[in-house]
């Protein structure tokens, strides 16, 4: 083989190590980022909901302000949030109540409880689409948590959700 054929085949691949090498240093860039966790700050729930006012009402509060906020896998604020971390801010900021970082470990706290002794309060645990999925009871049939396709919303426990529903816990006494 001569120098210029070895030449040419060189630089044919000089594309393809230039790109594995800066994935690589990409990888090596991404597990040497910091894991610093940056909690949301403590915000209480609008006026609408008083000193006296019910775990639904304080719920609906809670959705008041979080409504429109989008869908982020392992988000824990409001630039951006996964169902999860939306379950660890609401029962933080509304009940002083410190859960888990997983739905799965969320969906273990506090008393299994029948679905037809369900209150509002109650966190509800899905399995969907082979993940797990949490939400917290509002109101009879309705549920507050962070979709992936449309962000934080309410659903009811129709059609669709009441065949996925796992397991329901009380956390709240």
């Amino acid at each position: 083989m001569n120098d210029r054929n070895s030449h040419a085949s060189f630089r044919s691949g000089m594309p393809f190590l230039s790109l594995l090498v800066f994935a690589c240093l990409l990888l090596l860039g991404s597990g040497c980022a910091s894991r610093a966790v940056i909690q949301p700050p403590v915000i209480p729930p609008s006026s609408s909901a008083g000193p006296d006012a019910s775990v639904s009402e304080i719920l609906f509060s809670q959705f008041n302000a979080w409504k429109g906020v989008r869908h982020r896998i392992g988000g824990t604020n409001r630039q951006g949030v996964d169902c999860s971390g939306l379950m660890q801010a609401i029962f933080r900021e509304s009940f002083q109540v410190e859960l888990p970082r997983t739905s799965r470990e969320q969906s273990r706290m506090g008393q299994r409880v029948e679905t037809g002794q369900m209150r509002p309060g109650d966190l509800v645990y899905f399995t969907d689409k082979g993940g797990d999925h949490i939400g917290v009871l509002v109101a009879d049939r309705t549920f507050l948590h962070a979709s992936a396709s449309r962000g934080v919303i309410l659903s009811t426990l129709d059609a669709y959700w009441w065949p996925r529903l796992r397991r329901v816990q009380r956390v709240l006494s």
